[in-house]
């Protein structure tokens, strides 16, 4: 490699390799969604660190067709189910970002916890908040280490696809 740029075209090269377009159906189109956002999550966590390079290095020279076909395909599948060019534009982005962002902030702590803890180290709820700070994070303390990665991104699903329903 000549330079950093290099690196960086080889690396979206690599990420780009294994995004495949995904396969949506408007017949039962909740558990396609759901299906497509776990797979987006699968390839976000074999990725780990992706969204914050795009958010800290500018990667659009290394766009192409193939890279944002995915993109396309899900945009495809919402105006299929008669969301307006608009809805769309607003369902595309939030289907994104609630699966990169969820991979992001909670996978990445579990699959790859600091040194020294375990992956139930952090729900985002401070596990021992100090006596009387923190009350209402303190009240579902108890829910947060109890409940599994997995479980979680079902419930950011079910409001994903209350959200789209909300739209049609």
């Amino acid at each position: 490699m000549a330079d950093r740029r290099d690196l960086l075209g080889e690396i979206v090269a690599v990420c780009r390799e294994d995004l495949a377009a995904p396969r949506l159906t408007t017949e039962h189109w909740q558990e396609s969604l759901r299906a497509c956002c776990r797979e987006l999550r699968a390839w976000y966590r074999s990725h780990p660190g992706k969204p914050a390079l795009a958010r800290a290095e500018d990667l659009t020279p290394f766009g192409s067709a193939d890279l944002l076909r995915p993109a396309d395909v899900l945009v495809a599948f919402f105006l299929d189910l008669g969301l307006s060019p608009q809805a769309t534009y607003r369902a595309w982005p939030v289907t994104v970002l609630r699966v990169s962002g969820f991979a992001e902030m909670r996978d990445a702590w579990h699959d790859r916890p600091p040194a020294g803890s375990g992956p139930a180290a952090w729900t985002g709820v401070p596990p021992n908040p100090a006596a009387g700070e923190l009350p209402y994070l303190r009240r579902i303390a108890d829910v947060s280490a109890s409940e599994p990665p997995d479980v979680l991104f079902e419930s950011v699903l079910n409001m994903l696809i209350a959200g789209v329903t909300a739209m049609m």
